[in-house]
């Protein structure tokens, strides 16, 4: 239940569809950087369009969900397929929005959403954008005020270790191997989930994701019948574990109080 004063109070349903309103716009934002900015492209400039035959989209083909299902998957001008990872941006911020708003914790919302869609970049692209990853560190010191036990020292301090570790990491086994073991994001994300969890929780949140990743290894081993390519997701594995913390240890988390 959202409470906007003491004496207003909105029932829960009604949050569940305010957190899940807000998800699918932001999902829809999240997809249009997942689409545009591999390409070199701004979201913020140009109509959207089909990435297939360049049609410009009619507003009525960018409801969230609602168009590609009227649509049918495909482009109403040339047929080709929508790339259901956008869909499935849109879905999955909606979900979370629903569930997290209704549970009073919008601010984990925001988490979710950037945390979904850095995990679909590095998925994809293995790139974790530092502009996501800046917006992520940027959010977990504004919402500090907000979290009791958890100040803007803890978080720094949570945000040096997270960053130090694992660049520690990737410069040991450079020197020793002369190869590159991790990409130059996933310091950086840690860093920000540092920002956001604090130190304490840094060591759970890295064996967790390194369990999803060995989850995911055995999976395209069994998939390919073949030893899985040696470049894995980590940033992708990072996001996913942090969002299980979201979701599931909200003593973790910043806390939006929205009513006394």
């Amino acid at each position: 239940m959202i409470c906007l004063s003491d004496a207003i109070c909105l029932p829960g349903w009604w949050s569940v569809m305010v957190g899940g309103a807000m998800g699918l716009v932001a999902g829809s934002f999240l997809g249009a950087l997942l689409s545009r900015w591999p390409r070199g492209e701004q979201v913020r400039v140009g109509r959207s369009h089909c990435d297939a035959c360049g049609k410009p989209l009619a507003w009525f083909e960018l409801v969230p969900l609602v168009s590609f299902a009227a649509l049918g998957g495909r482009c109403r001008g040339c047929g080709v397929a929508i790339d259901p990872g956008l869909v499935l941006m849109e879905l999955a911020c909606a979900i979370a929005g629903a569930w997290l708003v209704a549970t009073d914790r919008p601010g984990a919302a925001l988490l979710a959403w950037l945390l979904i869609a850095l995990a679909m970049f590095d998925a994809r692209h293995f790139w974790l954008p530092d502009r996501l990853v800046a917006v992520l560190a940027v959010t977990a010191l504004a919402f500090a005020p907000w979290e009791e036990g958890m100040g803007i020292p803890l978080r720094l301090a949570g945000g040096l270790a997270g960053f130090g570790s694992l660049w520690l990491v990737a410069r040991t086994f450079h020197h020793l191997t002369g190869r590159e073991g991790l990409g130059g994001g996933d310091p950086k994300l840690f860093g920000a989930l540092g920002l956001w969890f604090g130190p304490i929780a840094l060591a759970p949140l890295l064996v967790l994701a390194c369990l999803i990743g060995l989850v995911d290894a055995a999976v395209r081993r069994v998939r390919s019948g073949k030893e899985p390519n040696r470049h894995l997701p980590l940033g992708t594995y990072l996001a996913v574990a942090a969002m299980a913390l979201a979701v599931f240890d909200p003593d973790q988390l910043p806390v939006l109080v929205w009513a006394g």
